[in-house]
């Protein structure tokens, strides 16, 4: 039998920045089985949750916490800053950015850019509330490329243009004045090309203008062209700032070239021709470059897709690419545990409750999926560089321009 999950702390739509968005934001989610299920369930962790095991328990724990030391390491932190520096100093550095960079100046995460879409087709057509679309998105959640066909489909039909609605709704709540470290790091980086050192360019897979605005601005001298379709050459002295997904800037009139990567007839012609303008983009950065990805969480297939091809086009595997990743938090964990195990039957007692397996057991798990996570990436040859808030990457990114 299929399961379908519940997921604690889910983002609400106040949230305004991107600390916000990504410390609250759960990457767990916790299963809700059948009776069958949960009955076996029962009987499993009744076995190890019970005092009589509690010894033999702990063993096991530190076997598998054991295990994954010797069978993986993370990459030292001081190492991957050294890297970067010198990536940086040979202007070989790519930053990639994601949603992440943008949110704290209020645009809507992916899932409230959904509810608002779905909200005006709904009211639309059967005059509905806006909880509907919200209940609609979080009780059946929708993948977000079916849902963004329905959407283009649905506006096509009506004559209206998608990337209009989607640019209403993207700044609705726009706040262009919050004050972002992060943002003024990207910029710092961005000195006028031309001096030394400087950055080699920025992928951006976010639809907006903050980065464009922020630059202009800015009191520095930075020179710079936003590529988001064939035929738009960078000059000399520019700063290309790649919009591989599509532009949708705050004012001036859209034309086909502004066309988004949304729904799934976009993204279908965009993974099958390889040779589309942003698929080479992506490729030939990934292939000849150092890219250091900011808020985004790689799990896009064709971004996958193209890391993989430019992987093994790569001819030295050595200090490749680099991704800021958030810890799971042990605390996360337990109460995810806890909803697990008392989820109608009541797995554990008080005294289970207060003792130390559970954090054993969080403290394992967070252990086993961040090696999971790191293992992938480095796959692609993308080294990790694990923070413990969304604070720490504006620091972490100043120390490696301080050359």
């Amino acid at each position: 039998m299929a399961k379908k999950t519940i997921t604690d702390n889910k983002v609400s739509e106040n949230l305004k920045s991107a600390e916000d968005f990504i410390e609250s934001y759960s990457r767990i989610s916790v299963p809700v089985y059948s009776d069958e299920t949960t009955s076996k369930a029962n009987e499993y962790f009744k076995k190890y949750f019970s005092e009589k095991m509690e010894g033999n328990y702990s063993e096991i724990l530190q076997t598998l916490r054991n295990n994954l030391v010797h069978s993986f390491s993370k990459t030292d932190r001081t190492e991957i800053i050294r890297e970067l520096k010198q990536n940086y100093k040979k202007e070989k550095l790519v930053l990639v950015l994601g949603a992440g960079v943008s949110m704290s100046f209020g645009l809507p995460s992916w899932d409230i850019l959904l509810q608002k879409l779905m909200m005006t087709t709904l009211e639309k057509e059967k005059n509905a509330s806006s909880i509907l679309s919200k209940l609609f998105a979080k009780i059946f959640n929708p993948s977000p490329l079916i849902a963004g066909r329905y959407l283009q489909k649905y506006f096509e039909s009506n004559k209206t243009s998608f990337e209009e609605e989607v640019r209403n709704i993207l700044y609705q709540e726009i706040e262009r004045g919050t004050k972002s470290k992060l943002m003024d790091e990207i910029i710092r980086y961005c000195i006028a090309p031309g001096k030394s050192p400087n950055l080699n360019s920025i992928i951006t897979y976010n639809f907006d203008d903050i980065l464009e605005y922020n630059i202009q601005k800015s009191s520095l001298d930075l020179p710079y062209k936003s590529i988001y379709g064939n035929g738009m050459d960078v000059d000399t002295g520019e700063l290309p700032i790649y919009h591989v997904h599509g532009y949708l800037p705050e004012k001036g009139k859209l034309s086909d070239a502004n066309q988004i990567t949304f729904g799934e007839s976009v993204y279908h012609k965009q993974y099958t021709d390889t040779y589309s303008w942003n698929n080479i983009v992506q490729i030939n950065k990934f292939r000849e470059n150092n890219c250091l990805f900011i808020g985004t969480s790689l799990t896009d297939p064709n971004t996958r897709r193209l890391l993989d091809i430019a992987n093994q086009q790569r001819t030295t595997k050595k200090g490749s690419h680099f991704i800021f990743k958030i810890k799971y938090k042990v605390e996360d964990v337990k109460k995810a545990l806890s909803l697990l195990l008392n989820n109608e039957v009541d797995l554990l007692n008080e005294k289970s409750n207060a003792s130390l397996q559970l954090e054993e057991t969080a403290t394992t798990l967070v252990e086993t999926i961040e090696s999971f996570e790191e293992n992938d990436l480095k796959s692609f040859g993308i080294k990790t560089i694990w923070v413990d808030t969304y604070s720490q990457i504006p620091e972490i990114m100043h120390e490696i321009r301080k050359i």
